[in-house]
């Protein structure tokens, strides 16, 4: 009894105890992840930690719904952190820089950016003042979302990757 007593009042064995309380959860269910980069910006900054749900604890009928951010994992086993806008079998296309599902223009609530493509260098762009900065906005059709896949981009229309994603490529959910 008296060791018990002593363990107690032991201040490392208390905070031990808590830590491992409260991050239990988060070893096999949930993970804290980093942002990198700028693709995910204005809603994410660079070195922002986000909390992501893993979609093993999602569920089996659990699918990405549009607007989810969610963690892709690619080939290499590079982690990517992207908006889910267009679902599967609906037609993605860009014109003048916006995006269209099944022809209408996706109302995004996330970004007011249009998806652009620098023709310049960042060096030479940086020796111009930015009204004679060129670039060219992208004109795609980029096809129908295949079964199973969503298709995704970063907030960051400039400054981010985008394409289809299959399913099991989606490591988790960004919980906030």
């Amino acid at each position: 009894m008296n060791f018990f007593k002593t363990l107690y009042k032991n201040k490392i064995f208390r905070v031990t105890a808590i830590l491992i309380v409260l991050l239990l959860p988060f070893t096999s269910d949930y993970r804290i992840v980093f942002i990198d980069g700028q693709s995910m910006f204005p809603t994410y900054r660079h070195l922002e930690m986000v909390v992501e749900e893993k979609t093993s604890s999602l569920g089996k009928l659990w699918t990405p719904k549009r607007g989810d951010v969610v963690v892709v994992v690619t080939e290499d086993g590079e982690k990517l952190i992207k908006r889910v806008i267009g679902l599967e079998g609906e037609h993605v296309r860009i014109k003048y820089g916006r995006i269209y599902i099944n022809n209408k223009k996706y109302q995004d609530s996330h970004t007011h950016q249009d998806i652009n493509y620098w023709i310049e260098s960042e060096e030479v762009r940086s020796t111009k003042p930015k009204s004679e900065w060129l670039f060219l906005n992208n004109q795609q059709d980029v096809g129908v979302v295949p079964e199973g896949s969503v298709w995704v981009i970063g907030d960051n229309r400039n400054a981010s990757w985008m394409g289809f994603v299959k399913a099991e490529e989606i490591e988790g959910k960004v919980l906030y």
